[in-house]
């Protein structure tokens, strides 16, 4: 981890976020927040203190609202220092902060990961010791799921959805969820949706076999997103539109997307974004332990082992279990589109619904100094959180 002086600027080649691409930009940086982004002047050198990257690009940190874990370690395994390494991980990708997610498992299991999550809430390398990307809070994805519709969860810890039960388990972490994702056709869902929209939690609609009238009701109670469009759910058709229908035509869901280009085609990614345009999904890695870990690395979801192979990591029945993408990998993916609207969906987007829009998100004087700098492959140069570089390409 490099230590920069408090006051410095970045040259880039192109420095993007979801309003604009400005072209030879210097950003000034002031004790971690962003105080200025201007063309840089024609002819104008590096001063001391300048981070050279006029043949790269500057783009805000990306922010993953669904991630299990990476580099071998697992949100789940209820190990604090696990936890520092799929930060590192994350950095290492542009990721500069990320919700810490579960899985469906039992309580004591998720309670512990919530629990761990919520003892780092925050950090950054600027004022702890804290050494990758910042935890935002958790994704509890499930365990009010439906069964039919699992996917890779394991079906022993899977719950009809209630307050209670949501409540009594998570206690003084409650505050520290950010997104719950629970099958809405399922007894209690409407309920529990309309408790979380007041809590301000995000209920996010996945892992279901909900109609498109069924969907409606979710919205109406107070959903807002929908895991993972595509998987794990109900399909378009003719006459019944299903979960991906509703998350096509209804404009208060965003939608998370994973365009690794084995969960969903890309013809389907980019059929989704024309559909809701790039304000209206968020690309997430749903990330795994075999992420960076590379082929024939095993692991365990739950009781169930998982295998990499051939790019992808499933169970043994060939279920994908989660994916081994990253958010550069993604962004790089989803380059039809134009750079202002991938940063929209890898960043942008997050933090509006985060309710951290006025300080993450974007290139722009008072918000955090948080940027992913990536070369003309898309591949991570440097990663600088709250002003301090916390990933270099060497």
């Amino acid at each position: 981890m490099n230590t920069e002086p408090n006051t410095y600027r970045i040259l880039a080649g192109i420095a993007a976020d979801a309003r604009t691409a400005i072209l030879n930009a210097a950003i000034t940086v002031d004790n971690g927040k962003i105080q200025d982004v201007q063309p840089l002047g024609q002819g104008e050198k590096p001063l001391p203190g300048d981070i050279d990257c006029r043949d790269l690009t500057l783009v805000p940190g990306f922010i993953d609202i669904h991630i299990h874990g990476g580099a071998g370690h697992y949100v789940m395994d209820g190990d604090p220092e696990g936890l520092v390494v799929i930060a590192e991980h994350l950095a290492a990708h542009g990721v500069t902060g990320f919700l810490s997610t579960t899985v469906t498992g039992s309580w004591e299991q998720q309670s512990q990961a919530i629990n761990i999550a919520a003892n780092v809430l925050g950090n950054t390398p600027r004022n702890s010791t804290w050494r990758g990307a910042t935890v935002l809070g958790t994704h509890l994805e499930g365990p009010y799921i439906n069964p039919a519709k699992k996917g890779a969860q394991p079906l022993e810890f899977v719950r009809e959805p209630s307050i209670k039960d949501l409540v009594d388990n998570t206690g003084n972490s409650l505050s520290t969820i950010k997104i719950v994702t629970l099958a809405p056709e399922m007894p209690g869902a409407i309920e529990l949706i309309t408790f979380l929209d007041r809590q301000g939690i995000i209920a996010s609609i996945g892992h279901t076999a909900a109609t498109y009238d069924q969907v409606r009701a979710a919205i109406d109670a107070g959903a807002r997103h929908v895991t993972h469009c595509y998987n794990a759910m109900r399909q378009l058709e003719g006459r019944e539109p299903g979960v991906v229908g509703a998350a096509m035509c209804c404009a208060e869901l965003k939608a998370e997307l994973i365009w690794d280009n084995i969960h969903v085609h890309p013809a389907s990614c980019k059929a989704l974004i024309q559909a809701k345009s790039s304000a209206g999904v968020i690309l997430i890695s749903d990330g795994i332990p075999g992420a960076g870990m590379g082929e024939g690395f095993r692991f365990n979801l739950g009781a169930h082992p998982v295998l990499v192979e051939q790019g992808a990591a499933r169970l043994a029945d060939g279920t994908l279990a989660g994916s081994l993408l990253t958010l550069d990998k993604a962004f790089a993916n989803s380059a039809i589109f134009d750079i202002t609207d991938r940063a929209t969906m890898t960043s942008y987007n997050a933090a509006c619904s985060l309710g951290i829009a006025d300080r993450k998100g974007l290139l722009a004087p008072g918000y955090d100094a948080d940027f992913a700098i990536l070369d003309s492959n898309g591949t991570v140069m440097r990663t600088i959180i709250d002003g301090v570089t916390i990933f270099h390409q060497d």
